[in-house]
């Protein structure tokens, strides 16, 4: 995986140089007395005793060739530590063997999940993995999204679907697969897979209301995501008879503050659901200091808290954490299948379950 944070401006040179300002079996200028010669992919095809397009072969479509040739070759590159040069050969091509992939951020684990799932079907492929953050930022989206396009991958994931308008139609004019994760728009840019954020929030809405819960509270930042599972918890309640929850606003960065937040603007709540599970723990963690969870053998909690995602950590934290499980890891499988196979269903809904541990 490549790792990648993208300046404003790259200087090109378009004059390459001549070929006999090279020594033979160098590909990268001049040779320099104080650094060894950089290996050649002649000179792995002279060491494996196979022509220059078998090598090339071996390193972009070893599929096509004979195990034996393929082991010497691979050997051959071992040795001499050849690193092939893929761009190059992608202008040629017209394929750069790579993906680009655009997350809010990789602070939260869950997306790292996401990001390994991907990782693990397309690596093995061949594949590079070229990832950019855009930190819940509309503006920085699309400077990403240009950034990963101007790189000529052969498709693009992303978690969400485009924020706005200039960002959808960017993607639509590369031409190339497209999937948004971790929701359900009726309308991808091409192809989508992940849950119903409302229908998760709907069943965490009636679950509170069986559970004799009155005074409702959600806590969570103003995305798309998170706006829908709000939506969904607004109906439930409505459905249920009660009150409209309260919706507690919080930087997307900060779950300590989710706690801080709730105290100060609905303490009388006592079911919350949370967007994820860094605020769900955040939040037990307040309630923890403010006494709010102190409860006599037997006796119900005095509030109840769900998060989502299903987080290791909320599993270790106590009281352990009740959620929404979403498989990250199956959510970047899936949209890695989609990227490299346009005859697949365009739009994959993976489901979510409710797990009720100790929290609520």
């Amino acid at each position: 995986m490549i790792a990648l944070s993208f300046s404003a401006e790259l200087s090109l040179s378009c004059r390459p140089p001549a070929l006999g300002d090279m020594p033979v079996g160098m590909e990268n200028g001049p040779s320099d007395p104080l650094k060894p010669p950089v290996p050649t992919l002649m000179a792995v095809a002279r060491m494996a005793g196979v022509s220059p397009i078998t090598v090339s072969r071996v390193v972009r479509r070893p599929d096509i060739v004979s195990s034996g040739t393929r082991l010497r070759v691979e050997d051959a590159i071992r040795k001499l530590g050849y690193v092939p040069n893929m761009v190059a050969g992608s202008l040629a091509s017209a394929r750069t063997k790579s993906v680009g992939v655009l997350v809010p951020t990789i602070a939260n684990s869950i997306f790292a999940d996401t990001v390994q799932g991907l990782s693990d079907v397309l690596e093995p492929l061949g594949f590079s993995v070229i990832l950019a953050q855009s930190g819940y930022d509309h503006q920085r989206e699309e400077r990403m999204l240009a950034a990963l396009l101007s790189r000529r991958p052969e498709a693009i994931i992303m978690v969400g679907a485009p924020v706005t308008a200039e960002g959808a139609e960017m993607l639509r004019r590369a031409r190339i697969p497209v999937v948004e994760t971790w929701e359900l728009p009726a309308a991808p840019v091409d192809a989508a897979v992940g849950f119903d954020n409302h229908d998760a929030g709907v069943v965490v809405g009636r679950h509170f209301a069986k559970a004799g819960r009155r005074r409702l509270a959600f806590v969570g930042g103003d995305d798309r995501r998170a706006t829908q599972r709000w939506h969904g918890f607004v109906e439930a309640a409505r459905e249920a008879g009660l009150t409209e929850p309260r919706r507690v606003l919080i930087e997307w960065q900060s779950g300590a503050g989710a706690g801080a937040a709730l105290l100060a603007t609905a303490p009388d709540a006592d079911a919350v659901f949370a967007a994820n599970d860094a605020y769900a723990i955040g939040l037990l963690s307040a309630l923890r200091r403010a006494g709010r969870l102190d409860v006599e053998p037997g006796t119900v909690p005095p509030i109840a808290v769900v998060g989502l995602g299903d987080l290791e950590m909320g599993r270790l934290f106590s009281p352990t954490v009740s959620t929404i499980r979403i498989d990250g890891a199956a959510i970047g499988r899936a949209a890695a299948e989609l990227a490299l196979d346009p005859t697949k269903p365009r739009r994959v809904d993976l489901g979510f379950e409710l797990v009720l541990r100790e929290s609520g």
